[in-house]
């Protein structure tokens, strides 16, 4: 094949090839608004009640930390009887900041046993390591001094519990 020079050759013959414009993101319809709408308001409401949930438990938090440091006391045998004298203390405080103080304050011996036992739902109080909060609120340092150390571990494992894990009533109750 001769080239001649008055016919259009191939290339002469292409052009441009137009691409569609890109399809949009956005929603066109009013359905997906109204979906990512309500997928909204459930986050919203989701980090609100964590929130909320958040600061009401701001005590228990506070709780474990001061008993950190007394189970680190409780290492120390200068600080030892101190300390143990100041679990039960520390679980009043812990009550009276979850039920009103009118239920809580009068409470001591077997009735502050029993209710530890009701609000987590256990029998540790009463029948477990839990029996000698009484003696540490009252005995003198240097007898609960004496304490073994594996009875200490399950009295301290069940205050960690009570604290964790006790069930607060609501004001409808």
């Amino acid at each position: 094949m001769a080239f001649s020079g008055g016919s259009i050759s191939g290339l002469e013959k292409l052009h441009e090839i137009f691409l569609p414009d890109p399809v949009s993101w956005m929603p066109q319809t009013i359905g997906w608004y109204v979906v990512f709408g309500i997928i909204l308001l459930g986050m919203c409401w989701w980090g609100y009640s964590r929130l909320c949930r958040f600061r009401a438990n701001r005590y228990r938090r506070v709780a474990l930390a001061e008993l950190a440091v007394l189970e680190r006391d409780l290492r120390q045998p200068e600080k030892r009887g101190k300390a143990l004298a100041e679990i039960p203390a520390l679980l009043k405080g812990t009550a009276l900041s979850a039920y009103p103080r009118t239920d809580i304050a009068s409470l001591s011996g077997e009735k502050w046993l029993a209710f530890l036992d009701k609000s987590m739902g256990g029998r540790g109080f009463m029948e477990g390591e839990g029996h000698l909060l009484p003696e540490l609120a009252y005995a003198p340092s240097a007898r609960i001094s004496n304490l073994p150390d594996e009875t200490i571990s399950k009295l301290l494992q069940l205050v960690r519990l009570w604290i964790k894990k006790h069930a607060v009533r609501t004001s409808g109750e």
